[in-house]
C-alpha cells in the first residue's frame, strides 16, 4: 500500500492522457477567471496600481484583534504598531509603479515583515500564524513595495501576496526581460521530491541550491560552453538561473544539472500514473504548515504534485476547493451515498473538508485510502479530562484510511465536503 504500483494495478487506463498542454493552458485560464481574487496571471499584471489597491493588499490590521504569542509572550498593541511603522505605508506614492523579480532561493512569504514565529498558544512549535507560504527558487514575482528599513519587499506571486526578504529576490524594472525569462518554453521541470545543484566554489549563489517538485529551470543548451565554472558540461543539462547582481539587480548565470537527475524536459504528461507516482515521491516527508521546516502542508502537497503537469492550482485548501474542475459534493450525503460517490472518483482526485485536502488512492478490502500531509489525529480510545480526544501528533505525508479519526472525534470520511478532479 505504500507504493504507487499497488494502487496503479487497480486503475484502468492509468497511462491515458487526461489533458494535453493546450487543454491545461485553457484550464489554467479558467482557474484565473474563477479564482481571480487570489490567483494572478502575472504576465497580465498592470504596470502600476493605485495607493488604495496596495493598501488593501497590505492588510495593516489583520492580526491586532486576536491573541497571539511570541514564545510565552502575549503580543500587545505596541508589537503591531512597530510592524505597522515598518510596513512604510506613509511611503506609498499615489501611483505605485511595479518592479519585477525572481526568487534566488527557497524562502518565505510573510503576512507581516518579520521573521518572528507567532502562534495561537505559547506551547505551539508547529503553526506560525504569520507564515503565508513558502516560495521556491526561480519564482516570478511582482514587487509592489519596500519596507521602511529596506530589508523586505511586498510582492505578488501567482497564488499569494506578502512580505519577502529583499535579499532573496533579484529585481529589475525591465518587464520585458522578466517576462522573456518567465515565459520561456524550453525548460526542465523538477520531478523528484527535491533537486540540489552540485557544490560550486566559483559561484556561491548557485552552489548546492535546492529546488522542489514542480519547479521550472530554463534550459540554455543553445548557449552551451565547454565548461561552466571550470566543470565540463558533458553529462549535464545546462540551465540559466536568476541571481542577484550589483545592488540586488537581476542577472543570470549558467548552472549544470546532471542528466541522471529526476527531471523532465517540459511538463510531464498528465496521466493517472504520473499523478500517483509524483505524489508518492513525497511520502514520509515532515508536515510543514505554510511550507515551514522546508516541507509542505496538505494543500502545497497537492499543488506540487499538479505543478509537474503545468497545472497552476490556488495555494490554500478553500481556494482549491472552490476553483474550477469536475466536482463531487458530499455535503448532506448518507454514508452509503458517500461510498458510491467515492467509487466514481478516479485515484488522484483531491478530497476536501474545511482546512484539509487529501489525494484519493482508491478502495481496498472495504476501506477507502488517501495520501496526505497531516498534522495530527485523534485517539478514539482515550479522552482528556475535559472529555476531548487525546491528540496523536503525526506531522507527516502518509497513507491512511478515511476512517481515521480527527481530533474532534469525526472521521475523515464523515467530514468530506468536496471531491475534485482537475480536468
Amino acid at each position: 500500500m505504500l507504493t504507487a504500483d499497488f494502487w496503479l494495478s487497480k486503475v484502468a487506463e492509468a497511462k491515458r492522457v487526461i489533458a494535453g498542454l493546450e487543454e491545461i493552458d485553457d484550464f489554467n485560464q479558467e482557474i484565473v477567471k474563477k479564482s481571480s481574487e487570489y490567483v494572478q496571471d502575472l504576465a497580465e499584471y498592470p504596470a502600476d496600481i493605485s495607493k488604495e489597491k496596495l493598501r488593501s493588499l497590505l492588510d495593516e490590521s489583520a492580526f491586532m484583534a486576536q491573541n497571539r504569542y511570541l514564545g510565552s509572550q502575549l503580543l500587545d498593541y505596541e508589537y503591531y504598531r512597530k510592524l505597522q511603522t515598518e510596513m512604510n505605508v506613509d511611503g506609498i506614492s499615489d501611483k505605485v509603479v511595479v518592479k519585477y523579480g525572481f526568487t534566488v532561493k527557497r524562502t518565505h512569504l510573510r503576512i507581516l515583515p518579520t521573521h518572528d514565529f507567532v502562534t495561537n498558544r505559547p506551547e505551539d512549535y508547529e503553526f506560525d500564524r504569520l507564515q503565508e507560504t513558502a516560495i521556491t527558487a526561480v519564482e516570478p514575482l511582482i514587487i509592489l513595495h519596500t519596507s521602511r528599513n529596506g530589508q523586505w519587499y511586498f510582492v505578488q506571486g501567482y497564488y499569494a501576496a506578502g512580505w519577502i526578504v529583499a535579499e532573496h529576490v533579484a529585481a529589475t524594472q525591465k518587464g520585458s526581460e522578466w517576462l522573456s525569462y518567465a515565459a520561456a518554453t524550453e525548460f526542465l521541470v523538477v520531478t523528484g521530491n527535491r533537486l540540489r545543484l552540485g557544490f560550486n566554489p566559483y559561484c556561491p549563489e548557485l552552489s548546492e541550491l535546492e529546488f522542489y517538485m514542480g519547479d521550472k529551470l530554463r534550459l540554455a543548451q543553445a548557449e552551451a560552453p565547454q565548461c561552466v565554472d571550470k566543470q565540463a558540461v558533458a553529462g549535464n543539462y545546462i540551465v540559466k538561473l536568476p541571481v542577484r547582481g550589483q545592488g540586488g539587480q537581476l542577472t543570470f548565470k549558467l548552472a549544470l544539472v546532471p542528466i541522471v537527475s529526476d527531471v523532465c524536459q517540459g511538463y510531464l504528461s498528465y496521466t493517472r500514473e504520473h499523478i500517483l507516482r509524483q505524489a508518492f515521491k513525497m511520502q514520509g516527508d515532515r508536515y510543514g504548515w505554510g511550507g515551514s521546516f522546508n516541507s509542505r502542508d496538505c494543500s502545497s502537497f497537492i499543488m506540487d504534485t499538479y505543478r509537474c503537469f503545468g497545472i497552476k492550482l490556488p495555494r490554500n485548501t478553500w481556494q482549491q476547493m472552490n476553483t474550477t474542475g469536475k466536482t463531487v459534493n458530499f455535503t448532506g450525503k448518507t454514508p452509503q451515498e458517500r461510498k458510491k460517490l467515492l467509487s466514481h472518483l478516479e485515484p488522484g482526485a483531491a478530497l476536501y473538508f474545511k482546512g484539509h485536502v487529501m489525494l484519493y488512492l482508491g478502495e481496498y478490502d472495504g476501506e477507502h485510502y488517501v495520501l496526505h500531509a497531516i498534522a495530527e489525529c485523534g485517539d478514539g480510545s482515550q479522552r482528556s479530562i475535559d472529555n476531548t480526544l487525546q491528540v496523536i501528533p503525526l506531522h507527516n505525508i502518509m497513507v491512511t484510511t478515511l476512517s481515521l479519526i480527527r481530533t474532534n472525534g469525526q472521521s475523515l470520511f464523515s467530514a468530506l465536503t468536496i471531491g475534485k478532479l482537475f480536468e
